[in-house]
């Protein structure tokens, strides 16, 4: 579709993953703009329909990109979908000329009535810009506890292997049975960050059927999420895969069982989360994580 703005003629699609003819620029604007390569995911197969990006092509070439990912959750046992506005990225020759705030109110018109909740992740230079459509910044809150090392074994989980993509996928389909706020079968935004970032950082412990996913450095771990059974404990599982001088541990979700946790404001170098007023904000009110890997 041909759209003028500001004087100027672009070409807009939606979904250009899913177009030979504009993939490859797209992927090309991507990389420019954020480093991030979308090939091994788009031809993992995992790359499909929870993830849009809005573009506008000149001459063919991807300028700028509005993308939206939907995440379907499960809070207090109830479903939500949420619309995160992601992957934001105007080339620099297009910067300043209206076409991020072209795509943005495309986007907002489009899924304002088909989510409970619209919101983002904006780094610094553009905490300015998402007030004008109706955003507001709110807290996110991070759960930090005591881990030991106990006993128990496990291994990794191996992408190249397509029984181990099959346990990763059937044990994401059963969900994080300890998170308040968990993803619902959230499998290609999963994928993505697995693929992309955390491919050996996958775990599974036989004993409890149970997939972990977390990263450890130094003396602390970060568990992204949990894929059990519910037969066991947080503190059993993370305590089976923690190295022998992990002493914390910082979640990627919002736990349901909070007492053995301690609770901070999350504080991220360049980066505010903004949801759209009016709509679903259960940040405003609890203490959330909103889970690591629904993030894009």
């Amino acid at each position: 579709m041909n759209v003028s703005i500001n004087g100027k003629e672009y070409n807009f699609v939606s979904n250009a993953i899913k177009d030979a003819k504009y993939r490859e620029s797209y992927f090309h604007l991507v990389r420019n703009v954020f480093g991030l390569d979308f090939k091994p995911w788009y031809q993992s197969g995992f790359c499909r329909n929870s993830f849009t990006p809005y573009t506008l092509f000149a001459d063919n070439t991807a300028v700028s990109s509005v993308g939206v990912v939907v995440n379907n959750f499960i809070w207090h046992n109830e479903p939500r979908r949420y619309a995160q506005i992601s992957t934001v990225a105007t080339d620099f020759d297009f910067r300043k000329q209206g076409l991020s705030r072209w795509l943005t109110e495309k986007v907002l018109n489009e899924w304002k009535e088909k989510c409970d909740c619209i919101y983002l992740y904006a780094n610094d230079s553009v905490v300015d810009f998402y007030p004008n459509f109706g955003f507001i910044p709110v807290n996110e809150y991070r759960y930090n506890a005591v881990i030991n090392k106990t006993d128990g074994t496990f291994r990794k989980i191996n992408l190249s292997i397509t029984s181990d993509v099959d346990l990763l996928i059937r044990k994401h389909k059963e969900s994080n049975p300890f998170s308040l706020l968990a993803m619902d079968n959230c499998i290609e935004i999963m994928m993505f960050h697995c693929i992309t970032f955390l491919n050996d950082n996958i775990y599974y412990i036989e004993k409890y059927d149970a997939i972990v996913i977390a990263e450890q450095k130094n003396s602390e771990m970060f568990c992204y999420d949990i894929y059990s059974n519910n037969q066991s404990e947080i503190s059993t599982l993370l305590g089976i895969i923690a190295a022998d001088n992990t002493h914390t541990v910082s979640l990627g979700f919002t736990p349901k069982v909070k007492a053995s946790y301690s609770i901070e404001k999350a504080i991220e170098d360049d980066t505010t989360l903004f949801v759209l007023n009016g709509m679903e904000n259960i940040l405003a009110d609890n203490k959330i994580t909103l889970p690591f890997l629904s993030r894009a």
